[in-house]
């Protein structure tokens, strides 16, 4: 008897599906000033949320199969409001990776478009090179 509980908990652990109960990324990225920021800090800024957007999409993935899964379960005598509950559940889930990740990517925008400022001010104004006079037309040559 004592030997049927392991094996009954085993089995009842490699039943249960791998993707179940996916976990949100975590998404906690500080955006440098744009206009006190060095370069290296906007570029490791920018790789953290393409990072993060990866992350997001893997959570997605992982949604929609578990999602799926759990429509699946209920077979075909699940009705369809069940389905649309179930599927809003997941896509509310979803949703509130996407907007925190969007927000993040807007406000790192303005911060470049800060950070592309500061360079511009910084930088001298470039020389305009002096008009060269055009070369004379070549003149079609008479037999």
């Amino acid at each position: 008897m004592k030997f049927l509980l392991p094996v009954a908990l085993l089995a009842a652990v490699t039943a249960a599906p791998a993707f179940a109960d996916c976990v949100a990324p975590t998404i906690s990225i500080n955006i440098p000033d744009g206009t006190k920021a060095a370069l290296a800090d906007m570029l490791a800024t920018q790789h953290a949320i393409k990072d993060a957007d990866a992350a997001a999409a893997q959570f997605t993935d992982c949604l929609t199969a578990e999602r799926d899964a759990k429509i699946a379960a209920g077979g075909t005598s699940m009705k369809d409001e069940d389905k649309i509950k179930i599927s809003t559940e997941y896509a509310d889930r979803q949703n509130e990776v996407a907007d925190k990740l969007q927000k993040l990517a807007d406000q790192f925008n303005v911060e470049v478009r800060a950070f592309k400022a500061k360079a511009a001010a910084a930088a001298p104004p470039a020389a305009t090179p002096a008009a060269t006079p055009a070369a004379p037309a070549a003149q079609p040559t008479k037999p």
